[in-house]
Parts: structure tokens; sequence; C-alpha cells
């Protein structure tokens, strides 16, 4: 695994560590109900499965190298 591999990797998972504590945050608030937080999972999600598909997208156009 190279560099660029590698950095693409951590870096994908450093985002969805940080977008995973976020919904978790906003859940834990007594203050922010079910209602409130439904579309920040929806755009979290939809997040996570970009950044997903993009790395395994690069990791596909790379393979030989």
């Amino acid at each position: 695994m190279n560099l660029n591999k590698l950095a693409a990797t951590l870096g994908t998972l450093c985002a969805a560590v940080f977008l995973i504590g976020l919904a978790t945050t906003l859940t834990k608030s007594r203050l922010i109900g079910f209602d409130d937080i439904l579309p920040v999972y929806i755009i979290i999600g939809t997040a996570l499965v970009m950044m997903f598909v993009e790395l395994k997208t690069y990791f596909d156009d790379h393979k030989d190298q």
C-alpha cells in the first residue's frame, strides 16, 4: 500500500469518525428531538456513503500501483 492510499484511507476514516461523533453528540441533547435530528442523520448518512464510494473508486482506479 503506497502513501496515497494510506492517506486516503486515514482521511476518510477521520472524517467518518467526526461525522458519527457529531450525530451522537446531537442525539444526547435533551433539547433536540428525533424529528429535529432526522435531517442531520440523512445528510450525514449520505455524506458517509459518498465518501466510502469515492474511496472504493480510488482503490479500483489505482489497483496496479
